[in-house]
């Protein structure tokens, strides 16, 4: 499948923040109830993930203003994006989500794979220039 199924909006919030299904997730399930307040441990638990991941997960879409946390010893998150653009674009992913669940799951794992290789090419052009001077 081809990303083209998929509006440029998702496909830009995608590239921009979800890098993982596990993020989207976590992501869709504060917004499916926006007004229930969450922490690591009941999104680990509703989704069935490690609880670490889970607070990784919820710590880095607050980091993104994409949720909001009470920043308390054991933090809290709700669903709360910062920009009625970023607000927009995740109500237009959930309802592209449910309706092609495999478009955007394909368009997700295709592009870390870029980062990813950008990243090792990264660590074998140092190396080869560290080993010339070698």
């Amino acid at each position: 499948m081809s990303d083209a199924g998929l509006p440029p909006r998702v496909q830009r919030f995608i590239t921009t923040h979800i890098d993982s299904l596990e993020k989207l997730e976590v992501l869709l399930l504060l917004r499916s109830q926006p007004g229930r307040e969450w922490t690591a441990s009941s999104v680990s638990l509703e989704l069935r993930i490690a609880e670490p991941s889970a607070a990784m997960r919820l710590a880095d879409l607050a980091a993104r203003s994409l949720v909001v946390s009470d920043g308390g010893t054991v933090p809290v998150y709700r669903f709360g994006p910062a920009s009625s653009e970023d607000a927009q674009a995740v109500a237009e992913l959930a309802s592209v989500y449910a309706a092609r669940r495999v478009s955007v799951i394909t368009f997700i794992f295709s592009r870390p794979l870029d980062k990813v290789r950008g990243f090792a090419e990264a660590f074998v052009l140092k190396k080869d220039k560290d080993g010339d001077h070698g």
